[in-house]
């Protein structure tokens, strides 16, 4: 699968969704609040919440690779989108916006490979006190789970192969975005983990491209038995592990009385 379709895929998985959807709901995001996500890629979870908050919100997605927004951006046009929702070139760990300026800032799955601190730090810079930071990493300390009938040895190895588990020099992608939050002065800080279920059909084809290469001719046989049997019952997901986090900027926090309308729900 190219990035574009890989990218799209994911967001619009129920497992991946709900856990996004989660902690948006935990930062009790509220109408007519400026949004940005840092590493948005194609930006399918921003017409994802324009969608989600009926366009009441601008939303803004910001990413280096060129290419990528370019996708984004003819996407959102061709959903009747553009309107709610843009995009704009721009880098991590400096990004060109003023301070106090979104209401809430997020990220997923894009700390694990830049520089986690700096990158967190502008995240707070650009969101008003009072405002809210959300962060999704993959978890490479946490299990990885595939629901095929597998012996124990090629479940175990099939795992570790899946997992990819890896992060950048300077990336965060474990349990120290918990300790990263805390360390950067943010308060009211919600942290857990979430496993996002991903099903067939797409999800299965993915995983073996990173597992077949790996296994030999006794594993590939018990694999290809495994996916025959799972596909005939239709019983068959992978759980990846992530780690979430959400915070407040020091400053400020807004008292209820200033809030005009109700958070979003989802209806």
């Amino acid at each position: 699968m190219g990035m574009t379709a890989l990218l799209e895929k994911r967001a619009t998985s129920a497992g991946y969704l709900g856990m996004v959807r989660n902690l948006i709901q935990e930062a009790n995001l509220k109408v007519g609040e400026s949004v940005l996500e840092v590493g948005c890629g194609t930006g399918a979870l921003n017409r994802w919440l324009a969608r989600y908050t009926e366009g009441k919100n601008l939303i803004t997605g910001v990413d280096i690779n060129r290419y990528l927004l370019r996708e984004a951006a003819d996407l959102a046009r061709l959903e009747g989108l553009d309107g709610s929702v843009k995009f704009e070139e721009g880098n991590a760990d400096d990004l060109s916006y003023p301070d106090n300026f979104f209401d809430l800032s997020m990220s997923v799955t894009v700390m694990e490979e830049v520089n986690a601190r700096k990158m967190l730090a502008e995240m707070i810079r650009v969101t008003r006190p009072g405002g809210r930071i959300v962060v999704i990493v993959r978890a490479i300390d946490l299990p990885f789970v595939i629901n095929l009938p597998l012996s124990d040895a090629l479940k175990s190895k099939a795992e570790r192969e899946a997992h990819g588990g890896s992060a950048g020099p300077d990336g965060c992608a474990d349990t120290s975005l918990y300790r990263i939050f805390l360390e950067s002065n943010l308060t009211e800080v919600k942290i857990f983990p979430h496993w996002a279920a991903f099903v067939r059909p797409w999800a299965l084809d993915f995983l073996e491209g990173g597992i077949i290469p790996s296994l030999d001719q006794s594993e590939a046989t018990e694999w290809q038995a495994a996916r025959a049997q799972t596909d005939e019952v239709g019983t068959f997901f992978f759980s990846y592990p992530h780690h979430c986090a959400v915070g407040t900027p020091p400053g400020r926090r807004p008292e209820f009385a200033e809030i005009a309308a109700k958070p979003f729900d989802g209806h």
